[in-house]
């Protein structure tokens, strides 16, 4: 079996590379992670790991050549006589594979961009094309997330779209070729997932007619747009969802988790905004229900605000993965009850953190939260009076020198007791976050 080494893309408008120098010669053998080169762009250089273990032939470029991104310039075999390894094994040795790129059609490649320097995946979240669509240069192509954030990558090419060779939701190695733009229409397009594994794209028109009845008893299902793609499962924990989809999101106040607890197909996109608006109608109109003729509790309590920021420089240069909002949500969730999950909203973002005692074990969190904080500071409110929502709110106002904490709940949620407790514990700890620590 062979695999290729390609020039990789190091930035999302690079379309070349210099090949610095080679780590091996030819013939040598290579270890899975080691490195084989060094590359350069006009912005960083970086070191190229082989993908599999081997023995390195057909090495096509040399020390201070400039590569085109995507392209072949070594093989790793597994032997050093590179034509003792040839792709055209007996059909059993591939019948597990993606088809081979003799049966693709012509024209440039666009691989999985490399978006951080440890990073060797990428999930594709959501195509913007579809198959034997045309395309200009600076059109988005796809989504693509990683453990960071999720990108809108550009075409790089005018053209069509005559191949898409990854599933929305696949996990694709960074460098692999997940689509072709061809300068003309061709007649063999191939829309297809990455692996074997992955859903295929299915046509709209051929989902199953066994899918009406289901969507008939779903009260959003009428509102659902015709899932298109590859639309599927997320992994276990995790939400895809398209930036513009998240900024509108946040903009509203709406939580995506409760889109992906209708089992709406993801990844979301903006088109499925009214979705989501309906799917947050519903639960805010179930907790209005159960809120009505409810005692509504709200406290407040001023703190001093200068131990905090000092405590918080602290974590940020000695804690692993520390940040503000981190710091806040475990002191908010050591507040209400062990484990809890709070959900910090701050300048139109939403974080949530499975919250501990032990500042570097509060993780971050897709689940529904058991306490919202508004985070406030730095705006213009001097005082938050927020209406109860389905579990207790916090709110932060005020400045660098002194904060307004306010706690909003009802006695379903917490009794009168409790709120003073949950209230007083958390002031005490923004106040004096030393005491936190024993």
């Amino acid at each position: 079996m062979r695999h290729e080494i390609i020039m990789p893309a190091l930035g999302m408008a690079q379309d070349k590379g210099t090949l610095l120098a080679w780590r091996k010669s030819e013939g040598e053998s290579v270890t899975e992670g080691e490195a084989l080169f060094e590359v350069e762009t006009d912005k960083t250089t970086m070191e190229v790991e082989a993908p599999a273990s081997g023995f390195l032939v057909e090495i096509s470029a040399s020390d201070g050549d400039e590569v085109a991104v995507g392209k072949v310039i070594a093989l790793i075999s597994d032997s050093r006589d590179a034509s003792g390894s040839s792709p055209k094994e007996p059909a059993a040795a591939t019948s597990d594979q993606a088809p081979e790129a003799d049966s693709l059609p012509p024209g440039k490649s666009v691989i999985m961009p490399v978006l951080g320097m440890s990073q060797d995946t990428g999930t594709l979240v959501a195509w913007s094309k579809k198959i034997g669509d045309q395309v200009k240069e600076d059109d988005t192509l796809f989504e693509v997330e990683t453990d960071k954030n999720v990108v809108e990558v550009p075409a790089g090419v005018s053209g069509y779209l005559v191949a898409r060779l990854a599933a929305e939701g696949d996990d694709v190695p960074t460098g692999e070729t997940i689509a072709i733009i061809n300068s003309e229409q061709v007649s063999a397009m191939v829309d297809r997932a990455y692996s074997k594994s992955a859903v295929p794209t299915p046509e709209p028109e051929q989902a199953p007619s066994e899918t009406v009845p289901k969507a008939a008893a779903d009260p959003l299902a009428a509102k659902r747009p015709v899932a298109q793609a590859a639309r599927r499962s997320a992994p276990e924990g995790k939400i895809l969802a398209s930036p513009k989809l998240k900024r509108m999101a946040h903009q509203a106040g709406y939580n995506l988790a409760l889109l992906a607890a209708t089992n709406h197909p993801q990844p979301f996109h903006a088109r499925d905004f009214e979705v989501l608006r309906e799917a947050n109608e519903v639960k805010v109109d179930h907790s209005s229900a159960a809120h009505a003729g409810a005692a509504i509790n709200r406290l407040s309590a001023h703190v001093a605000a200068p131990e905090l920021y000092s405590f918080v420089a602290w974590a940020v240069d000695n804690v692993e993965n520390a940040s503000e909002q981190r710091v806040i949500a475990t002191f908010a969730g050591a507040s209400l009850a062990e484990n809890s999950i709070v959900r910090i909203d701050r300048r139109g973002e939403s974080e949530a953190f499975s919250t501990h005692h032990q500042l570097s074990h509060t993780v971050e969190s897709e689940s529904e939260p058991d306490l919202i904080v508004h985070d406030l500071r730095g705006t213009f409110i001097s005082a938050a009076e927020l209406t109860p929502e389905s579990v207790p709110v916090l709110a932060i106002v005020g400045s660098n020198d002194e904060l307004t904490v306010t706690l909003t709940c009802v006695d379903a949620q917490l009794a009168g007791k409790d709120a003073a407790v949950l209230l007083d514990n958390f002031a005490a700890r923004l106040a004096d976050p030393i005491r936190h620590l024993f």
